[in-house]
């Protein structure tokens, strides 16, 4: 009975760490976003450097649960919920070099035109950033019903990068001096549009965790 406490407190000491990952990655979505509509080069280069800590970070919370699968024979449900802090993980390291990705734009020393972000972008990166609180929450709940509410998410998102592909490889098309700017964006725009994916696939993981069944939200 001691033993299964103890290893219900590892558990809850794992999602801890999982959940302060998602506000780091959150953090740098938010930081890198900012740093590319503010032309703030300081700001993106604290984005790009941060990465190194949240990649550490990821690696040390899958080191954690596979000592805990070497060490503890855990039962289904709990091998589950191991399973599931990785692939979260992982999803989450990889979000973070979208979020660097997009400070590199940031970075580019390139003319912009006015307004320099389209507003449906600013909208794709807010989406995004809720997107993946909204996975992180379902997580920690094990809510399924809202993991599943992702896809509709991810469908305006998608729906909102079309939107923003289109006016910008417009304007690229009508004023070349807006094209070394506009394909940054674009650039990271569909970073953004990833981030949306991965939180759906985060999403995914949660359904699988609480149902033990595999699904797919964003086919």
């Amino acid at each position: 009975m001691r033993a299964r406490v103890h290893f219900d407190e590892d558990l809850e000491t794992l999602t801890a760490e999982l959940y302060n990952l998602g506000d780091m990655v959150i953090q740098a979505i938010r930081e890198s976003f900012q740093a590319l509509s503010r032309r703030d080069m300081q700001r993106a280069q604290r984005v790009i450097e941060h990465d190194r800590e949240i990649n550490q970070v990821e690696r040390d919370i899958e080191a954690h649960a596979l000592r805990l699968i070497a060490t503890q024979q855990p039962v289904a449900s709990d091998m589950r919920r191991l399973i599931v802090a990785i692939e979260i993980a992982g999803e989450l390291e990889r979000i973070a070099d979208y979020a660097k990705g997009i400070a590199r734009m940031a970075l580019r020393d390139t003319p912009a035109p006015e307004p320099a972000l389209p507003a449906e972008m600013e909208r794709m990166a807010r989406m995004a950033m809720a997107m993946l609180q909204k996975a992180l929450d379902a997580f920690a709940a094990r809510d399924s019903a809202t993991a599943e509410m992702l896809a509709a998410d991810d469908d305006e998102v998608d729906r909102l990068y079309e939107c923003v592909e289109t006016m910008l490889t417009r304007q690229m098309a009508q004023n070349p001096l807006t094209v070394a700017w506009n394909a940054g964006l674009l650039f990271a725009a569909h970073y953004l549009e990833r981030v949306a994916d991965r939180a759906t696939n985060i999403g995914e993981r949660v359904v699988y965790l609480v149902k033990a069944q595999v699904v797919e939200l964003n086919p």
